[in-house]
C-alpha cells in the first residue's frame, strides 16, 4: 500500500467509527416513549401562575419637573415667547387663512410668473393639480407664509416659526422657478 491509501483508508475508518458513535441502540425505546407521552391526555405540565401580591399605589411626586421624554433643551422656560404671545413677530391668529396655507412648502410647486403692468402674480400649483394665482402680501405654506418678493424666476417668502428656545422667528425660504424646489436662505 502506498501511503495516499494508507492516508485514504485511516480516514475512511475514523469516519465509520465516528458514524457508529452517533448510533444509539435504544432510539425505537426513546421514540415509543415520546409516542406514549404525546397520546396520554393531560400529559402537559400544568402551569400554575403566582399570585400577584397587593400594592398600593404610589403617588407622582415629580409633575412640577422636566418630562423625562423632553430633551432639556426643547424645555419651554417662562421667559420664552409662547404662541399666540405679545411677540412682536407672532403670526395673526385671528385672520382667516388662505386657501394655500392647508400646504407646505414643499408640496407647492412655481409653475410661472406674470406682469400686468406694474403688478407681478406667480402661479403656484397645489398637490391636488389646481393652479392659483398669489401676489406680494399672500400667504402660503402651513408656517404662516407670506409672499415678500416676486421675480421671473422666483418667489420669495418670509415665514413664522414658533421655537422653543427662541420664541417666533421669521425664516426666508424661496420657491425656485427652474427646479420646483423650495430652499431656505
Amino acid at each position: 500500500m502506498t501511503p495516499r491509501q494508507v492516508k485514504l483508508s485511516a480516514l475512511g475508518l475514523s469516519v465509520v467509527f465516528i458514524l457508529a458513535g452517533c448510533a444509539d441502540a435504544n432510539i425505537a425505546q426513546l421514540t415509543q416513549k415520546l409516542r406514549d407521552i404525546r397520546e396520554t391526555p393531560g400529559s402537559q405540565p400544568r402551569i400554575e401562575m403566582p399570585e400577584v401580591p397587593d400594592y398600593e399605589p404610589l403617588p407622582y411626586r415629580h409633575s412640577d419637573m422636566r418630562s423625562p421624554f423632553l430633551a432639556p433643551d426643547a424645555v419651554v422656560d417662562s421667559t420664552f415667547t409662547q404662541p399666540g404671545g405679545n411677540s412682536e413677530l407672532a403670526p395673526n391668529q385671528e385672520r382667516t387663512p388662505e386657501p394655500l396655507e392647508r400646504y407646505s412648502l414643499q408640496e407647492l410647486r412655481l409653475v410661472g410668473t406674470l406682469q400686468m403692468g406694474q403688478r407681478q402674480r406667480a402661479l403656484i400649483r397645489t398637490p391636488d393639480d389646481e393652479v392659483v394665482s398669489v401676489s406680494v402680501g399672500n400667504y402660503l405654506g402651513a408656517n404662516y407664509g407670506r409672499v415678500s418678493r416676486i421675480t421671473e424666476q422666483r418667489i420669495e417668502i418670509n415665514e413664522r416659526v414658533f421655537t422653543q428656545r427662541e420664541g417666533w422667528q421669521v425664516r426666508d425660504v424661496t420657491l425656485a422657478l427652474a427646479d420646483g424646489n423650495n430652499t431656505d436662505e
